[in-house]
């Protein structure tokens, strides 16, 4: 019914974003000085044509979340990998990452899902520094726990929002969609692991993982 319904929505959305297309090349073939109001309108609608299908991808990935598939794996290794794969975006932004990982036990998890909650923290993490900053990240281990932390040195949350920050669709920023953190925590709890933030305004925000390294699967 899910994809039903985002296939009925993104059918009309697709439409009105070619007759929009097809306006502003009309706009732009008269004289571009008189409808510099018109197209910039255009635009805009464009615009936010563009942000509610990205609101339908991020929901659809939400709602078509597949059943975990356990594997025993090298934690260190899969978190390694989001490093390597965040890296140019990292350098890009001018972002300074730095990573302490200790060696762990290995670990049952879903290896998929796993990277996926990880990587959308640390987008998180990038987009709160668009004018570069430092990324920490690190992994200990404590008793059967595995602890992950990813701080950054970005704008931070102010403290009225902090309470709706799991909030489906709820976000901070202009284009987010308000998917990533709850995405997140559904996988690290479907892991038996908790998660929680902390953050302090215009100083960063701290995401702490707890992972069990002694998850029993069924």
């Amino acid at each position: 019914m899910i994809r039903k319904l985002i296939h009925e929505i993104r059918n009309p959305l697709n439409s009105m974003s070619l007759h929009l297309q097809l306006l502003a090349e009309d706009l732009e073939i008269q004289i571009p000085s008189d409808h510099t109001n018109d197209l910039t309108r255009v635009q805009r609608i464009q615009d936010e044509i563009q942000r509610l299908d990205q609101l339908l991808s991020s929901f659809q990935r939400y709602a078509n979340l597949p059943p975990l598939q356990f594997e025993v794996v090298d934690l260190k290794r899969v978190i390694e990998d989001v490093i390597d794969f965040n890296a140019p975006e990292a350098i890009l932004q001018g972002i300074e990452v730095n990573c302490q990982i200790e060696d762990l036990p290995p670990i049952s998890l879903d290896v998929d899902q796993i990277k996926q909650a990880i990587l959308n923290l640390v987008l998180n993490a990038n987009q709160s520094m668009d004018k570069g900053g430092k990324l920490h990240i690190r992994v200990i281990l404590l008793g059967t726990l595995v602890q992950i932390e990813i701080e950054d040195t970005g704008v931070g949350i102010a403290p009225f929002y902090q309470d709706r920050i799991f909030d489906l669709f709820f976000s901070t920023k202009h284009n987010g969609t308000g998917i990533g953190l709850v995405l997140a925590k559904e996988i690290i709890e479907g892991h038996g692991g908790k998660i929680q933030v902390e953050s302090q305004q215009h100083q960063g925000t701290k995401v702490i993982l707890h992972l069990p390294t002694d998850l029993e699967v069924n």
